[in-house]
C-alpha cells in the first residue's frame, strides 16, 4: 500500500511538474506574440518597398508559426487535464455507487427497528447521529463529485476551441504564404515592377476621388437601363485589359459589393454574391477579381491590401443600373493614359462606380 501512494504522489507530481513547465512555456510564447503583432502592425505601415513588403509576410508567417506551436502546447496540456480528470471521475463513480448502495440499505431500517437493536438509548442516538453524518458526507461527495463533471466537460469544449483555433491557424499560415509566393511570382522579385504596381493602384485611386468630387451629371436611371459598355480605358497606364471593374461606396467608405450583388455562379463554378441587386453585367459572368484580399491586392496599399471592388468581364458587353439613381460620367487622365468611369448616385450615401468602360 505505502509503495502504491508512493507511486501515485511521483506520478502526480511529474503531472503537475510537466503541466507547469507547458504553462510557463504558453506564458512565453504569449509574450512573443504580443510583440510580434505589434512588429507586423509596425511593418505594415512601412511596407512601401517589395523587400519591406517581404519583411512583413516573413514577420506575419513567423507570428502564425508561433501561434500554431502556442496552440499545440495548450492542447497537449488540456489533454492531460482531461485523462486526470477522466480517472478522478471514474473513481469517484464507483465510490458513489457503493456510499448510495450502503445508504439505502442503512436507510431502509425505521426508528423501532433501531432502537430494538440498539443496547441503550444513547447507542440509538449515536446511531442516528451516524446515519446524519453518512449523509451529510454522501451530499458533499455528490456535489464534489458534479464539479469535477462540470471541470471535466468545460475542459472538453476548451480542448475542441483549441482545435478548431489550431485548424484557422494552420490555414492562415497557408494563404500569408501563398499570399508571399504570389508577390514574388507577380513582381518577379522586382522593385521597378514593384513600384511600377503601386503607382498604378495609386493613380486608380486619385482618379476615383477626381470624378467622385469633379463628373458631369448625366440624369436618372432606372434599374436596367444601360449606362455604358465594357471597356480598357486607362490602358496600358491603369488597366491590363478589358474588364469592368464594379465598386460600392458607402458613406465616402469601401463596402463589400459583393453583399449587394444577387447570389450567381459564374463561367469557372465560383459562387458569388448574397444581396438583392441585379448584376451590372448580363451574359456569361467571370469573375476576375473579387473584393477583398487577393493574389493581385498587396498593390493596394491605401486600403490595407483590399481589393475595394470586383472585376468582372462577360459575354455581353452592356453595362447596366442595379439599382435607381442619377448616373455622372468622368473621363480624366489617369498616368498617361485616360480613364473613364461611370457612377451612380443612389441616395443615402449609397454610390456604386464603374471603371473602364468605353
Amino acid at each position: 500500500m505505502r509503495k502504491f501512494l508512493l507511486v501515485l504522489a511521483s506520478t502526480l507530481l511529474l503531472f503537475h511538474s510537466s503541466t507547469l513547465v507547458f504553462a510557463d512555456t504558453i506564458s512565453d510564447k504569449q509574450k512573443q506574440i504580443e510583440e510580434l503583432e505589434k512588429k507586423v502592425v509596425s511593418l505594415q505601415t512601412q511596407a512601401k518597398t517589395l523587400a519591406s513588403q517581404i519583411v512583413y509576410y516573413d514577420s506575419r508567417i513567423t507570428l502564425t508559426t508561433l501561434k500554431i506551436s502556442q496552440s499545440e502546447d495548450l492542447i497537449v496540456t488540456i489533454a492531460g487535464k482531461i485523462n486526470l480528470l477522466e480517472d478522478k471521475l471514474q473513481k469517484r463513480s464507483r465510490i458513489l455507487e457503493r456510499q448510495i448502495i450502503q445508504t439505502y440499505k442503512q436507510g431502509r431500517q425505521d426508528f423501532l427497528s433501531l432502537f430494538l437493536a440498539s443496547q441503550s438509548f444513547s447507542d440509538t442516538l449515536n446511531r442516528f447521529k451516524y446515519l446524519q453524518v453518512l449523509q451529510d458526507n454522501n451530499r458533499k461527495f455528490l456535489h464534489d463529485t458534479q464539479v469535477v463533471q462540470t471541470n471535466y466537460s468545460n475542459q472538453k469544449i476548451l480542448l475542441e476551441e483549441s482545435r478548431k483555433r489550431l485548424e484557422t491557424e494552420k490555414k492562415n499560415l497557408a494563404e500569408i504564404r501563398a499570399e508571399r509566393d504570389n508577390l514574388l511570382k507577380q513582381t518577379k522579385n522586382d522593385e521597378v515592377v514593384y513600384q511600377k504596381q503601386l503607382e498604378q493602384a495609386k493613380l486608380e485611386l486619385q482618379a476615383i476621388e477626381q470624378a467622385l468630387a469633379s463628373a458631369k451629371k448625366e440624369g436618372p436611371v432606372k434599374v436596367g437601363d444601360p449606362i455604358a459598355l465594357v471597356g480598357n480605358s486607362g490602358y496600358p497606364s491603369c488597366s491590363t485589359g478589358a474588364h469592368l471593374h464594379f465598386e460600392v461606396r458607402l458613406n465616402d467608405s469601401w463596402a463589400n459589393a459583393e453583399s449587394y450583388l444577387k447570389p450567381i455562379t459564374d463561367k469557372w463554378g465560383l459562387k458569388i454574391g448574397s444581396g438583392s441587386w441585379d448584376w451590372p453585367l448580363r451574359g456569361d459572368i467571370e469573375i476576375t477579381q473579387r473584393y477583398g484580399k487577393t493574389p493581385y491586392s498587396y498593390r493596394y496599399v491605401y486600403s490595407d491590401g483590399i481589393h475595394t471592388g470586383i472585376d468582372m468581364v462577360s459575354s455581353e458587353s452592356v453595362i447596366r443600373a442595379p439599382a435607381d439613381g442619377t448616373l455622372y460620367s468622368y473621363t480624366g487622365k489617369c498616368g498617361s493614359s485616360e480613364l473613364k468611369i461611370k457612377y451612380i448616385d443612389h441616395g443615402s450615401g449609397l454610390k456604386t462606380l464603374y471603371l473602364h468602360v468605353q
